[in-house]
């Protein structure tokens, strides 16, 4: 808001924040598309002046985007702002989309006539010592009109405009949750417009960006202005003048064009009430929405009625900084370009959206992307091109040939036998020849989308895509809507125009997601029937360890039926739990740590920088497996890459079998000694299983979820038994109702719903309150809580994922036309250049575990392939305790930046994959070791050599049959097959 043209065009810092936000709104707008039931409400920061909003609305083009300067000018009322949005989502869900994206800017409030005229009045009563900052004493001294409009606010919004003020007397906007009440006013109008038609669904999700774009590294164009700012200021005070602003001018021409100089404060002044007083300050520019710089309002109005029902998301990316191979880097903000003369046209769709089913096929064309995304297909296509395993190096599925390798063993042979009719597959190794057959022509290969959003799903797409050339009669078809469209046979036939327009996108967009579930006899036989119809070679299924174990069982009973159709896994989640001895990592993983240490990383800075709160940051795990195996590999390694103070790890919790009060202790002992080193600042990642791993709290999960969901807390509590349910008593109220919210699709608690960071923080406040009254503690304490996930999972690419997914999907078409049914596409050695990884086919029976007995039942749950938890004795938890304790009394602070997609940190990995152990490549070692000691101990050779081998073997066998008896595996404990 500190803009006055010409002189000061647009102040530094702008262009970051604005740029970070719009990446975020950009992946949010993917994943609404994604899964098609979400609406995201979006709050930025930015004050009063809504300046950020309208450039981030410009970059992204959401369906709905407010400004409080219009509000204010229209003297809109909270129940217009309420009836619009309703429209408009009224309006989608006519058209099938009960989604959508709508941004807020957070001084929207101040603007709302009823709401400003209370603010105002609030500032000048709290200005007033005598005037405690309580819903009591306010009232009494409120005039008639605001306390009635004071009382009809939601019981948190009238908390948060009590809060401590800013240091001008002003309420802090920051701290107001407009998003929170805009979804609750929006619902309940929706509700009431049931009774006249209205039969869409409105569900939510709410995010509120601003500490994260406050602290990013400075864009390209933010760093040539402020250093010309810093130079334009050091040759001004050098010079002698005084009393000046810096100012940078005719910023659309090449930086050696920009003009320079000086413009005195005080003809930038206006007189306003600052604590009760009136104040000459500089006035805050508001986006203007008439006159000579309205050009950035007047071109989103222009464009506005096409964004509300239609879907034309712009996803801009993350900030790149290759200023030689990618020119967008150097791009300026959009509003600034806009109110300098330049104009665009806005791309809109030729083609409507078919309905499928209950899903929409919207997939967006090449012209309609943003010019990263065209720019970042077309250096995939023609210049980089993807990196290839030596195996694939020609990618020609002709060029290779399957070589069976070692048959595999798996673990509970005896359990496992039971379910499937083999069980020693041997391993398939892909491996190049100079021996041409025929060309694979003719097969027909569907794909599925079952796991969660995830980046590098589209690349994986076009490696199956490249792999079998449509030239040559094949064919790949898409289910539309996930495992729902797979049993309904919303297929789409897939074409390189198609794949081409998506490569290098994030998310699942293409063809979207919805349950992820194939496992009753039901489900398994609808999908038998959609494979015989379609005539399909080979069925794809992509997702994480849920999905890998429903398609273990599905190519058992296409096995038995006969159904020649094989199926095929792939391991994807962002939540890195699709590992075990074969998987060193799943699809997306990469991706999204690096897309969540950025804005740790950013956060942690502005910590630092500000010296006055504590952020409180849950990070989604991404599974689909709920309470019932909570893993943290993106929190461990978001911690890695980011050395926050503070890391809750759920494994690490549930090693030591902590209780709530001792993690409470813990966290609060690190906050009292950071305090008396003058440190009341820091930055704390909660791993989003957190909870599930508390022993009390597993226990009450446990309970709850013998209960229908949604439930009340009046007819559950009754239920539970006696400490399940004096936990559930002293647990705040908002975590009550979050306990029990609607479950996902395999019954289990969506960790995701509970604000175990909101719940930490309070617990934490409580225990520091304690201490400050025993003197035990003297600092402050002032936490920020935020979960990072949605705004993460749906991120563009990292080159690594990206290589990673075409390769994978190019081992998968190689598997899936071989007819290599209850394989999953494997690909290991990925801590090494991409050249040497190695492509292969593990059979699904491998990977396969049994749960252990529970006592007292009288069945076992399935065998299942299992999500792995974070191992406490691997390479990267060590690197974590290396540092953990200096990090919690030090600043260690590191930003890891925005995702690279050229440059030299593009190919980086992470820490977690680049410290992988290589199983396949270990037992290669063993084999060969073994084929040495056979060589030696031939007959003939000395009795020496024999004794010495015989006994050493000896032992050592005695050793893996006292190893074997202790495997436990980690179970998600599925719904038992009795």
């Amino acid at each position: 808001d500190l803009k006055c043209p010409p002189h000061v065009p647009v102040s530094f810092g702008f262009d970051t924040a604005c740029k970070t936000f719009a990446t975020l709104v950009g992946n949010v707008a993917v994943d609404a598309l994604s899964a098609q039931k979400y609406y995201h409400l979006v709050r930025l920061m930015g004050r009063s002046a809504s300046h950020i909003a309208l450039e981030v609305a410009l970059l992204t083009h959401p369906n709905a985007c407010l400004f409080g300067e219009e509000v204010a000018e229209g003297k809109q009322s909270l129940k217009d702002i309420t009836m619009e949005l309703a429209d408009m989502i009224e309006a989608r869900s006519k058209d099938g989309k009960d989604y959508g994206v709508i941004l807020i800017p957070e001084g929207l409030i101040e603007f709302i006539p009823e709401c400003n005229a209370l603010i105002r009045e609030i500032n000048d009563k709290l200005s007033q010592p005598e005037i405690q900052p309580t819903e009591e004493a306010i009232l009494g001294v409120l005039s008639k009109e605001n306390a009635e409009c004071f009382r009809y606010l939601p019981g948190f919004i009238r908390a948060q405009l009590l809060l401590d003020r800013d240091p001008h007397g002003n309420v802090q906007v920051a701290k107001i949750e407009t998003e929170k009440l805009l979804a609750a006013t929006v619902h309940t109008e929706l509700e009431n417009r049931r009774a006249s038609g209205y039969t869409g669904t409105f569900s939510p999700q709410l995010h509120a960006f601003g500490y994260e774009g406050r602290a990013g590294m400075p864009t390209i164009f933010d760093s040539s202005y402020c250093y010309a700012l810093g130079y334009t200021a050091s040759s001004l005070l050098v010079n002698g003048c005084t009393g000046l602003i810096a100012s940078v001018k005719n910023l659309l021409a090449p930086c050696k064009e920009w003009q320079c100089g000086g413009v005195p404060i005080t003809s930038l002044c206006v007189i306003e009430r600052r604590k009760g007083k009136d104040k000459p300050v500089i006035r805050k520019a508001l986006v203007e929405l008439t006159g000579p710089l309205s050009q950035p309002f007047q071109f989103y109005k222009k464009i506005r009625d096409n964004l509300r029902i239609c879907d034309m998301y712009r996803i801009p990316g993350p900030t790149q900084f290759d200023m030689v191979n990618c020119e967008v880097s150097k791009d300026i903000p959009m509003t600034l370009q806009l109110e300098l003369g330049r104009t665009w046209e806005l791309q809109v769709p030729t083609e409507k959206p078919k309905r499928m089913g209950k899903f929409l096929f919207l997939p967006q064309a090449k012209r309609m992307r943003s010019e990263l995304q065209r720019w970042r297909a077309l250096v995939i296509t023609k210049d980089r091109e993807h990196r290839l395993p030596a195996a694939l190096s020609t990618f020609n599925a002709n060029a290779v040939t399957v070589k069976k390798g070692e048959d595999t063993c798996c673990n509970a042979h005896t359990v496992v036998s039971r379910y499937f009719s083999e069980v020693h597959a041997p391993i398939l190794d892909i491996v190049p020849t100079e021996e041409r057959g025929a060309p694979t022509h003719d097969k027909k290969i569907g794909i599925v989308f079952c796991g969660r959003q995830a980046p590098g799903c589209h690349d994986l797409v076009c490696g199956l895509m490249d792999m079998l050339p449509v030239t040559l009669g094949n064919k790949v078809y898409g289910f539309v809507g996930g495992t729902h469209g797979l049993m309904d046979k919303q297929a789409v036939e897939l074409d390189p125009e198609l794949c081409d327009s998506f490569c290098g996108a994030g998310g699942l967009e293409m063809l979207g997601r919805t349950v992820d579930r194939i496992n009753t006899q039901d489900e398994k036989e609808r999908a038998k029937a959609t494979c015989e119809e379609l005539d399909l070679d080979g069925l794809v299924l992509v997702g994480g360890a849920r999905t890998n174990t429903d398609a273990a069982y599905l190519s058992e009973y296409f096995k038995q039926n006969k159904v020649k159709t094989g199926v095929v896994g792939v391991p994807c989640g962002i939540e890195g739990s699709m590992v075990n001895e074969f998987v060193e990592a799943s699809l997306g993983f990469d991706s999204a740590t690096k897309a969540m240490s950025e804005l740790v990383g950013n956060t942690a800075i502005d910590g630092s920088s500000a010296r006055k709160y504590y952020y409180f940051l849950k990070l989604m795990d991404g599974s689909t497996t709920g309470g019932r195996n909570a893993t943290s590999h993106v929190a461990l390694e978001v911690a890695l890459e980011t050395k926050p103070n503070l890391l809750l790890l759920s494994e690490e919790v549930d090693d030591q079998r902590n209780n709530l009060r001792e993690i409470v202790n813990g966290i609060a002992d690190v906050i009292s000694a950071r305090a008396d080193d003058g440190k009341n600042f820091g930055t704390v990642l909660i791993a989003e299983g957190l909870l599930a791993a508390i022993p009390e709290f597993r226990t009450l999960i446990a309970e709850l979820e013998g209960f229908p969901m949604p439930n009340t807390v009046d007819k559950v509590l009754p239920e539970l038994t006696t400490w399940s349910a004096a936990l559930f008593r002293s647990l705040p109220e908002f975590i009550q109702k979050e306990l029990l919210l609607e479950r996902q699709s395999n019954a289990a608690l969506q960790l995701s719903q509970l604000e175990t960071d909101r719940l930490m923080a309070r617990l934490v406040q409580d225990e520091l309150k304690q201490r400050k009254k025993k003197g035990t503690f003297k600092g402050s304490f002032s936490p920020v809580c935020q979960f990072l996930g949605y705004q993460a999972r749906c991120s563009m690419p990292s080159d690594f994922d990206s290589d990673y997914a075409y390769a994978l999907g190019g081992t998968a078409a190689v598997l899936a036309t071989r007819s290599c049914n209850g394989y999953m596409a494997v690909i290991s050695d990925l801590a090494h250049p991409v050249e040497r990884w190695h492509c292969c086919g593990v059979p699904f029976t491998a990977m396969l575990q049994v749960a252990p007995q529970v006592p007292g039942e009288s069945f076992r749950p399935r065998p299942g392939i299992f999500p792995r938890k974070v191992d406490l004795d691997a390479a990267a938890f060590a690197s974590w305790k290396e540092v953990r304790d200096s990090c919690a009394k030090e600043e260690l602070y590191e930003n890891p930046g925005p995702i690279q997609l050229s440059g030299p940190s593009a190919r980086r990995v992470t820490k977690t994959i680049a410290t992988r152990f290589s199983y396949l490549k270990e037992l290669e070692g063993l084999q060969r070791n073994l084929e040495a000691l056979r060589t030696r101990c031939r007959p003939g050779c000395h009795l020496r050599q024999v004794k010495v081998a015989s006994g050493i073997l000896t032992t050592l066998n005695g050793i893996l049959d006292e190893l074997s008896e202790h495997v436990v595996p980690t179970t998600f404990l599925e719904p038992a097959v009795k």
